[in-house]
């Protein structure tokens, strides 16, 4: 992740706040990630679910901690609000839930493979299960549904956006 000199936060609309270092969107890279499921679809949006493993990944994943604290104090958000990026699973690893970030009906996702004779044609829709990947990835926008004297548990979090992949 890129060093955080400047968090800018501005209302977007009720629910949406834009969230930018300075005047630029956060963004960051992360290698040799697993992406265990492929491409899930929820809601209507492409998901996509990546693992990290604790040991190999340990410096961006204190950096992504870190920005979630930083965000949480500047909203005074407590814990059971607070949805977490970063995510456990059974076997001890980490995952990301990264959205592909659409407009209007155009997915905006950059897939490319190491492998270029043999996956010349394939798209977004045609991620194997269980694939080595590096993956760029972005946070522009917090969203916020907690309301006043009513249980708020995981009302508050981070758009966390996938813009490229690199397939292994």
């Amino acid at each position: 992740m890129e060093k955080l000199h400047d968090v800018n936060i501005t209302k977007k609309t009720n629910n949406y706040y834009s969230i930018k270092n300075g005047k630029r969107i956060i963004r960051f890279q992360i290698s040799k990630v697993l992406c265990p499921f492929g491409l899930d679809e929820e809601y209507g949006n492409y998901i996509l679910k990546i693992e990290l493993n604790p040991e190999n990944h340990k410096e961006i994943l204190k950096e992504i901690r870190e920005f979630d604290e930083l965000i949480k104090d500047k909203f005074n958000c407590v814990d059971e609000e607070w949805k977490e990026l970063i995510h456990v699973r059974d076997n001890g690893n980490l995952f990301l839930e990264a959205k592909v970030r659409k407009i209007r009906t155009k997915h905006l996702l950059d897939v490319e493979y190491e492998d270029k004779q043999n996956n010349y044609l394939k798209t977004m829709y045609e991620i194997d299960k269980n694939k080595i990947m590096d993956v760029s990835l972005e946070i522009s926008t917090l969203w916020d549904f907690r309301k006043e004297n009513q249980n708020n548990n995981n009302k508050i979090g981070l758009l966390l956006h996938i813009t490229k992949m690199y397939i292994y």
